[in-house]
C-alpha cells in the first residue's frame, strides 16, 4: 500500500463589489501560479448564501480562503464573517475558511470587530501585491501540511 498526499486547487471566495479591485486580485492570483479556483460574488447576500450553501449556491464548494471587502452595496462584510461560523462553512476538520479582509476603511472599531470574529489577516487598500501573495502562499502551505493523506491501494 502506498500513501500519497492528495490536494486539489485552493477554493477561493472573493467578495468584492468593485470591478477594478476584483480584477487586480484576480490578476495577482493568476500571476502567482497558485493552483486555485475562484468564485466572485459582489454582495453580502450572495456571500452569505454561498458560505451557507443556499439557493443557487447549494452545490458550492467549501472555500479554503475568503477574500472579503467590508463595504458592500447591501451591508457590511461583518455579516459574511458571522456566516462563516455557521455549520455549513465549517469543514470536516472543525475549522472554517481562512479569512482575509481587504478594505479601504481605517476604522479602529471595524478592526476590533474583525479581531473578535477571528479574521486571519486584515489588509488596508490599496493592498501591496507582494504582501497579498504572501498571505495566499502562507495559506496554501498550511493547506498542504494539514491535508489528510489519502491511502491508495496497489495491487
Amino acid at each position: 500500500m502506498m500513501t500519497e498526499s492528495k490536494i486539489g486547487p485552493m477554493e477561493i471566495l472573493l467578495v468584492e463589489d468593485g470591478w477594478t479591485d476584483a480584477r487586480v486580485t484576480i490578476y495577482a492570483l493568476r500571476r502567482s501560479k497558485v493552483h486555485h479556483r475562484l468564485t466572485l460574488v459582489r454582495t453580502v447576500s450572495e456571500a452569505v448564501a454561498f458560505v451557507r450553501r443556499e439557493g443557487i449556491f447549494a452545490r458550492a464548494p467549501r472555500p479554503d480562503l475568503v477574500l472579503l471587502d467590508m463595504m458592500l452595496p447591501d451591508g457590511c462584510g461583518l455579516d459574511v464573517m458571522e456566516a462563516l461560523h455557521s455549520p455549513t462553512a465549517i469543514g470536516p476538520d472543525g475549522n472554517g475558511p481562512t479569512t482575509v479582509v481587504l478594505t479601504a476603511s481605517t476604522d479602529p472599531e471595524l478592526r476590533r470587530r474583525c479581531d473578535e470574529l477571528k479574521v486571519h489577516d486584515y489588509m488596508t487598500k490599496p493592498v501591496r501585491e507582494d504582501e497579498f501573495m504572501r498571505v495566499v502562499r502562507d495559506h496554501k502551505k498550511l493547506m498542504i501540511h494539514t491535508t489528510p493523506l489519502m491511502e491508495i491501494a496497489t495491487v
